[in-house]
């Protein structure tokens, strides 16, 4: 398999580049440093492909960034064109922009990205080369500097580089770094009018890859380095992603239902694989390969494990106490989380 593979992603690209549009947003800025857009906007004017050569490279500005940082960014970047929606989520933000879009091929990032110069050609040359494929993702890590960031590249939604050469199948993407062509993105659209915080790509590539049968392939030299949420925000990040999990779950059993195949392969299961699920299931919230990565990425982290172990039971805690308002109240926390979202913008503006 890892042979065809390469066979089939060997070929350099000799024609011209396709229209393309990037979408890019300042939701994210909420959970990290202001300072983080000047460094990924920096990376990606430093991109093997200029992206004064896209269609449009569009902000789609939810209020989240103060107005003469805009204006200023503006100034030095004239690719830039900026469309102005307060408050608008993250995941409405990125289908905003695609609808706008006028690219065969629509690219998303984020501003709290940081993208190798080869990222952006990296993650469009297996859609110029392969009709056939809709969705190339990238590789997405966090640095490690510290305890609460070593803590954060155990237990986060971010793996380690693979290190791998050639594209890889997968079952999942990251909104941070991915390229579709833009006709199928707009007939299999990113569900933005679901009741979650950040479950949409999840429940997407359900969709996608379980019920509708397609592959999303991901570029491991598409490199970004994602910089790690604020301690002060982790909190909420964590509470959101528990109440998610629960809703998320609740969402997918509908689709299931939906497609009548419900249960179908677990009256197959043999004891063994029902065991074997069973503990999975009870070792997913440690992540024991994301842990294994790290440590085989850099052994003497080792010594900074003791002082990230009780920022990972924090995380846990945390992810818990939000399954289990979920339960409860499911608008709780999300609606809680938008007012504070809500007053924030409103005083940057």
């Amino acid at each position: 398999m890892i042979h065809l593979q390469e066979e089939f992603f060997k070929r350099e690209i000799e024609k011209p580049f396709p229209s393309f549009s990037i979408i890019y947003e300042t939701e994210n800025l909420s959970s990290v440093e202001l300072d983080n857009i000047y460094k990924s906007l920096a990376s990606l004017e430093k991109q093997d492909i200029s992206p004064e050569s896209a269609n449009e490279f569009l902000i789609i500005d939810g209020g989240n960034a103060p107005k003469e940082v805009i204006k200023e960014l503006c100034s030095k970047y004239s690719w830039i064109k900026v469309i102005s929606i307060p408050g608008i989520s993250y995941h409405a933000a990125k289908m905003k922009g695609a609808t706008l879009a006028t690219g065969e091929f629509v690219v998303f990032c984020d501003s709290d990205c940081v993208y190798e110069p080869n990222w952006l050609k990296n993650i469009l040359t297996p859609l110029i080369e392969h009709p056939e494929i809709n969705i190339v993702a990238g590789e997405t890590t966090t640095p490690i500097r510290n305890p609460y960031e070593l803590a954060i590249a155990m237990n986060y939604l971010f793996r380690r580089f693979s290190g791998r050469g050639t594209p890889y199948e997968t079952n999942h993407y990251h909104l941070n770094g991915v390229a579709f062509r833009r006709t199928f993105l707009l007939q299999n659209p990113i569900p933005i009018d679901l009741p979650l915080y950040r479950g949409h790509c999840k429940v997407h590539t359900y969709d996608l890859c379980e019920i509708k049968g397609y592959k999303i392939w991901k570029h491991p030299q598409a490199r970004a380095i994602h910089e790690p949420p604020t301690l002060s925000f982790i909190s909420w990040r964590y509470l959101l992603y528990g109440r998610d999990d629960v809703i998320s779950k609740r969402t997918k059993f509908l689709l299931d239902r939906e497609q009548n195949n419900l249960f179908s392969s677990i009256g197959d299961r043999t004891t063994s694989q029902t065991i074997r699920a069973i503990i999975r299931k009870i070792l997913e919230p440690l992540k024991p390969k994301q842990v294994l990565e790290v440590f085989q990425e850099k052994p003497s982290r080792l010594i900074m494990l003791p002082l990230a172990i009780p920022f990972i039971l924090w995380f846990r805690f945390l992810f818990s106490v939000g399954r289990i308002i979920a339960y409860i109240q499911p608008d709780l926390l999300l609606n809680l989380y938008e007012k504070k979202i809500d007053i924030k913008i409103s005083r940057l503006g």
